[in-house]
């Protein structure tokens, strides 16, 4: 009765179900962080130098940092993100945590977010953040190609 509530508490948060939608969300904040609209930098720039609770992810062998609030939502976007933000509050690090196990905090790691939120234009919230690694089926680390982000994203 538990696992069936949770489903239906997940549904209809509008909240990610699986891995795939993770990695959906992934490849538009990729995109966002890389775009030549100057308001989907700043929006992407904020959201990871503000985030408390991140997704690791590997992008061409690299460590990147997603935040949860964004990635935890279905088919996430700037337009459905400030719609989320206004409508849903509801946490996703329990669907994350239901995805991907426990989440972890460790100084490395941190220091691996600092240094690459360091790359980012803007100030970075001083708070030890919360961190999932994504993992695919294979129990490998996921890993972005730059390149297949930008040509999913202009189909």
């Amino acid at each position: 009765m538990f696992i069936v509530r949770k489903l239906i508490y997940i549904h209809m948060a509008n909240l990610v179900e699986n891995i795939e939608q993770v990695i959906e969300n992934i490849k538009t904040m990729e995109h966002y962080l890389h775009s030549d609209i100057k308001e989907e930098q700043e929006f992407a720039f904020e959201l990871v130098k503000k985030g408390r609770a991140m997704i690791v992810y590997r992008v061409n062998g690299k460590n990147h940092f997603a935040p949860v609030r964004f990635v935890g939502f279905r088919k996430n976007n700037r337009v459905n993100y400030f719609e989320n933000e206004k409508k849903e509050k509801k946490d996703a690090a329990p669907v994350l945590q239901a995805l991907f196990g426990t989440s972890f905090t460790h100084a490395a790691i941190e220091k691996e977010f600092n240094d690459y939120a360091s790359t980012l234009p803007g100030s970075t919230l001083k708070s030890r953040r919360k961190y999932w690694r994504v993992r695919g089926e294979d129990n490998k680390y996921f890993d972005l190609e730059l390149a297949t982000v930008e040509s999913a994203m202009e189909s």
